[in-house]
């Protein structure tokens, strides 16, 4: 749609609200609610803010906050909302606007000075230079710090020597309000007045040149953010057209909203999947990568794993559980992979041997590893113990790991106070999360520890014990 057609529609979309004035209050109340919302959300969450719109409203109409969000982006919204709502209070006054006003806006939405990358002050100008990064990585600088209250002051006598505001009369206009708008946001946001706050104070005080104007404010939505800084890229405040018709457009949307609550209809949007995909993946930027499923079982896979960390953690397993050799006969330690996998039992061979000869066994099957769950198991077997005379006792204790579809878990047998044989999971982790090495230790410590703690308790006890 070109520009004289937005501005076309706008006008007339303004002259049918104003014609279903006065409009009832539980009306003006669903819309003013909905407002807030939509407005709070999309603003803060263009500057970065990770709150949800589910969590913003929470969080502005029932104060109620979210586990594990920043501080800062509840003091941001909050000092947001307060902005929104002394705007809401000045509409219908005989405003000029002014640099003392513009810095009273700012002192609320930023609420209390901080520290950024230099300090930021409410209500103060910049001291620092400011710049940022485009999305292919351009660095964009603004104007310097020396030059903000001239460009300031030559911007805000710009806005108003074209808007002409007699009290008590109707506004006049030299430009139609959208291009003043317009004009206004492209020189604020290439200024870049204040430390930070810029994107909302932007947003804000365009919206209200269009409210003071009699219309309604464009909501810059999140999932057009990137429609919304190309729209700025290609603007000046000599050619203002390309931010203009895509501003337009957005209060052409609330302006058919506004005209739906006025006439008593429902103004909640469809289902736009579009929508819920981009508010999801921005929820979802805030998840450690290392939490993503990267990768599934197969028989790859399964190499990978047996030969990297399985290989340790069995190596340390063997060498710890021939050490308790000598205490008996009958030694017969095994690793079992499971559904016909691989066998093998050993003594006192080299755990290289060992492990070589079951990867052999492994390559000569045809394993089925994506239809189901594989379990390895490492037992230590003490036949029978050499000091026990009439009463002896065998020992037989190792881990499990049981690997699902994306992930594998450790489990150890341990004796609990009773001293009866139970389970301690160690460690449940995705495929391509390799078993550190603490956790290989932690593994042979508690092996080891059950083992030591069975054969004190049973030849001290003479008794006849077979734990299985």
């Amino acid at each position: 749609m070109i520009l004289q057609d937005i501005t076309t529609k706008m006008d007339l979309l303004r002259e049918e609200l104003d014609s279903l004035r006065p409009i009832p209050e539980d009306r003006i109340n669903r819309l003013n609610q909905k407002l807030r919302l939509d407005w709070n959300f999309n603003s803060n969450s263009i500057e970065g803010n990770t709150l949800s719109a589910s969590e913003t409203k929470a969080f502005l109409f029932y104060g109620i906050t979210a586990q594990g969000k920043p501080f800062r982006d509840y003091i941001e919204m909050r000092g947001h909302d307060e902005a929104l709502k002394k705007l809401e209070n000045i509409i219908h006054s005989d405003l000029k606007i002014t640099e003392n006003l513009i810095k009273e806006f700012h002192k609320i939405i930023l609420v209390e000075p901080y520290i950024g990358e230099a300090e930021i002050n409410p209500g103060e100008y910049k001291k620092h230079a400011n710049y940022l990064f485009s999305p292919v990585g351009e660095r964009i600088d603004f104007e310097p710090p020396e030059e903000v209250p001239r460009l300031m002051n030559e911007l805000v006598n710009w806005l108003n020597n074209h808007i002409d505001p007699p009290k008590r009369q109707k506004r006049k206009y030299d430009l139609h309000p959208l291009l003043i708008a317009s004009g206004f946001h492209i020189q604020f946001i290439q200024i870049h007045p204040f430390g930070d706050g810029n994107g909302r104070m932007a947003r804000i005080l365009t919206n209200l040149i269009l409210m003071l104007s009699g219309y309604v404010p464009a909501i810059i939505k999140l999932e057009k953010r990137k429609e919304y800084y190309t729209a700025l890229n290609l603007s000046t405040l000599e050619n203002a057209e390309p931010f203009a018709e895509y501003l337009g457009e957005e209060c052409i949307q609330t302006l058919e909203m506004a005209i739906k609550a006025a006439k008593g209809e429902s103004i909640d949007e469809p289902e736009d999947i579009d929508k819920k995909i981009a508010l999801l993946d921005r929820e979802l930027e805030t998840i450690d990568t290392e939490n993503e499923i990267k990768k599934q079982l197969n028989n790859e896979v399964f190499f990978e794993i047996y030969d990297s960390w399985f290989t340790h953690l069995a190596t340390e397993t063997i060498n710890m559980i021939q050490k308790f050799n000598k205490y008996f006969t009958g030694i017969k330690h095994r690793i079992i992979i499971q559904n016909n996998i691989a066998f093998i039992e050993f003594n006192n061979e080299s755990p290289n041997v060992t492990l070589q000869l079951l990867r052999n066994q492994c390559l000569t099957k045809e394993i089925q590893l994506n239809s189901e769950d594989i379990i390895i198991s490492l037992q230590s077997f003490y036949g029978t113990f050499i000091k026990g005379g009439l009463n002896t006792f065998n020992c037989n204790y190792g881990f499990d790991i049981k690997f699902e579809l994306n992930k594998y878990v450790i489990n150890v047998d341990i004796l609990n106070e009773d001293f009866l044989r139970t389970k301690k999971e160690i460690t449940k982790k995705l495929l391509h999360q390799p078993l550190t090495n603490d956790e290989i230790k932690e593994v042979v410590r508690v092996l080891s520890d059950t083992i030591y703690r069975h054969i004190v308790y049973f030849s001290k006890n003479k008794g006849n014990k077979d734990n299985g």
